[in-house]
């Protein structure tokens, strides 16, 4: 039949499935018709397979215009271009950055945290380019926006020098440069090509733009512990969200793990009677196990019997536990005259195991004690060091710890058997119904 107004109105609606009707006039034009609609296509064989086309729905699309559309469409075909091919690679050239940006949260395993800095980082550094698509961000683009975040900030302080953002220049580029990488493989073309040839990032490395930040090395000296402990101390005229914090950085210094992976904590991964804690949402995705010490097993005695919520370390916010804590730590600095922030603990914690200890950790017992993924390390895969392999070390360190603060003398360290675990779980059961 020939396609016309008055020929696709006379045509039936099937109930189920689709009908075809062709052109007698445009070989290769024709009428899709189903349930629901009349959709105008056109169809050849380009590379010896059968390529269909949809030019739009009947209605929206009047013959004539479809007609036409089917011409410029068939003329394609004829020359070996595969229509729908371009029409999903115009469409993939067109993904913006935010879409993409979008889909990478979608499809990756981040904290709260994480999520949070990254959308900050889109925010701040990238929002005039969220509706660009990813495939038009250049080389010129990135260099040139990569010095202005460089550049100095104003100063908070009249008469003080301006700082740069070298650090966060680096960081915001490296989370955009891994959105990119993602966007390149999940925007891929229908025969697997990138959606570009190669991520426009990657000029910060070869022009060696990347900024040289020194690693961070402040911990706290063992001569420094004995007054920093005694700020630790609890004051009766201070909140519970300080005394908490407190608490929060003595765990954090006893146990060497990370600040949000303790805050995190809640009581049911807390096992005093094998003294122990589970931490099963690590950075590293792997479920960390760590043996606790007499002296921070009864800290968190102590807390257990005044618990007000299923966080260890809970504060009065929307996620339950410490998050925002700078000026109770600052108020620590002031009391102790020691200037720590709380990832200080945990290289303080590193330092002391690697370089204080009579007898000295293995690295991969030091590994094992920060959680450290074994990364090209093959060996570390074969050594296995388990929760009662640590005990002794954490011991060791906890005293080490306490005999610089003044708050005991030097203990030989042993393991904790079963007989000790069952001996002190009767005695605390026992505590606990004095108390009652």
């Amino acid at each position: 039949m020939k396609l016309t107004k008055r020929g696709i109105d006379s045509l039936p609606l099937p109930e189920t499935g689709q009908a075809l009707y062709w052109d007698d006039e445009l070989p290769g034009y024709g009428l899709r018709v189903t349930k629901g609609a009349k959709t105008f296509i056109v169809q050849r064989r380009v590379a010896g397979k059968t390529v269909r086309a949809t030019l739009g729905k009947y209605g929206p699309l009047t013959p004539d215009q479809a007609r036409k559309l089917a011409v410029k469409n068939l003329s394609e075909l004829v020359q070996g271009i595969d229509i729908n091919a371009e029409k999903q690679a115009a469409k993939v050239r067109g993904i913006t950055l935010r879409e993409a940006f979008a889909a990478y949260l979608d499809k990756r395993h981040l904290s709260p945290r994480t999520v949070a800095s990254y959308q900050e980082t889109m925010k701040l550094a990238f929002a005039d380019w969220g509706d660009t698509p990813v495939s038009a961000i250049n080389r010129t683009m990135i260099e040139r926006r990569f010095t202005a975040l460089s550049a100095p900030r104003s100063p908070v302080e009249a008469g003080t020098p301006p700082k740069p953002r070298l650090a966060t220049a680096n960081r915001h580029f490296r989370i955009l440069r891994a959105v990119i990488n993602f966007a390149m493989e999940k925007y891929s073309t229908s025969d697997g090509e990138p959606l570009i040839p190669s991520n426009p990032v990657t000029r910060l490395s070869v022009l060696r733009k990347w900024h040289r930040i020194e690693r961070r090395t402040r911990h706290i000296e063992p001569h420094q512990l004995k007054a920093w402990f005694a700020a630790l101390e609890h004051k009766p005229e201070d909140s519970t969200h300080r005394n908490t914090v407190r608490d929060f950085c003595a765990f954090l210094l006893l146990t060497g793990c990370r600040e949000q992976e303790a805050a995190r904590l809640t009581w049911s991964a807390v096992d005093l009677d094998a003294a122990k804690v589970t931490f099963p949402d690590t950075k590293n995705h792997k479920t960390h196990v760590l043996p606790v010490g007499p002296w921070l097993a009864e800290l968190l005695e102590r807390r257990q019997q005044n618990r007000t919520s299923p966080f260890v370390f809970p504060a009065d916010n929307k996620t339950g536990h410490l998050l925002n804590h700078r000026k109770a730590v600052l108020a620590i600095c002031q009391d102790s005259g020691v200037e720590f922030r709380c990832h200080d603990l945990r290289r303080t914690f590193a330092s002391i195991a690697s370089v204080h200890l009579e007898r000295s950790l293995s690295a991969y017992t030091l590994k094992r004690l920060l959680n450290h993924s074994a990364g090209g390390d093959v060996t570390s895969g074969y050594v296995q060091v388990g929760i009662e392999d640590l005990r002794e070390p954490m011991r060791q360190i906890e005293d080490f710890i306490l005999k610089c603060a003044g708050l005991k003398e030097s203990a030989p360290v042993v393991k904790l058997d079963a007989a000790s675990v069952q001996a002190r779980a009767a005695s605390r059961s026992a505590s606990l119904d004095t108390a009652r």
